[in-house]
């Protein structure tokens, strides 16, 4: 008859051998599950290396010439958010993908940096869109010259000067000369226009009220609102002046 204590122990043996085995098999799968996702991950940062290169040729295309000043006029802000989406999804980091960067070869963290010095370049070229959409949108004009100023610009009706003063500080915060000296020559048109705006306004205001002239309503200061009045560009300001104008005419018999 058996030894009921060498049954006992003999049971235990094979339950630690069984243990172990499980053990051991459980910690070559999960090595090797951990060498497959370093694989894909070495193979992925491979195969988006391409398309780094490809966003960084999207961003020098973005400006009119190599030093990167001026954007191209033709570029557009939802051109810029799909090169922004692009970027984004791009895993080219051990982060990415859960990994220690000593999981990778040494030419992911150069990817890795080169992703971000594109994002840096991308997120001046957003905020020079932006400010160039601030800055059109002061404009009644379908489109404007964005390569050279030119002065054919026409102001919304509602444009305040506090609206040019906020674009102006925002051109001062980004660099390219060529691009801030294009930014401020359309401001100054527009503040041009603005300003005279509201000096005829306040004229006005001082030569009518109620539509009854007042004393301040005279010959010269008439004249002076006449020859102003011929160069506003806006058509619902320049009527609502005329309208002015003819008030005071009538009633002064000029």
């Amino acid at each position: 008859m058996k030894n009921p204590w060498l049954k006992g122990v003999s049971v235990f043996i094979v339950a630690l051998i069984a243990i172990g085995v499980n053990v051991l098999g459980y910690m070559r799968t999960k090595e090797s599950q951990e060498a497959q996702r370093i694989e894909q991950a070495v193979n992925t940062i491979h195969s988006q290396q391409k398309q780094l290169e490809s966003v960084r040729l999207a961003i020098e295309e973005a400006y009119v010439d190599e030093t990167q000043d001026l954007l191209q006029p033709t570029l557009t802000v939802t051109q810029v958010t799909t090169i922004e989406n692009q970027l984004e999804r791009l895993k080219v980091s051990a982060a990415d993908f859960s990994l220690n960067a000593s999981d990778l070869p040494s030419n992911a963290e150069n990817l890795s940096q080169e992703k971000t010095e594109l994002q840096a370049q991308l997120l001046l070229i957003r905020e020079k869109i932006d400010v160039q959409t601030s800055l059109t949108n002061l404009f009644t004009n379908d489109t404007i010259n964005l390569e050279v100023a030119t002065n054919d610009v026409v102001i919304r009706q509602d444009v305040t000067l506090d609206e040019i003063t906020k674009i102006r500080d925002a051109v001062k915060d980004l660099p390219g000369e060529q691009w801030a000296t294009l930014m401020n020559d359309y401001l100054d048109y527009a503040e041009a226009q603005v300003s005279r705006s509201n000096a005829l306004t306040k004229s006005f205001d001082e030569m009518l009220q109620d539509g009854i002239v007042t004393e301040a309503a005279t010959y010269e200061r008439y004249l002076n609102a006449v020859d102003s009045v011929a160069q506003v560009r806006n058509p619902e300001l320049k009527e609502q002046f005329q309208t002015q104008l003819s008030q005071i005419s009538e009633q002064m018999g000029y």
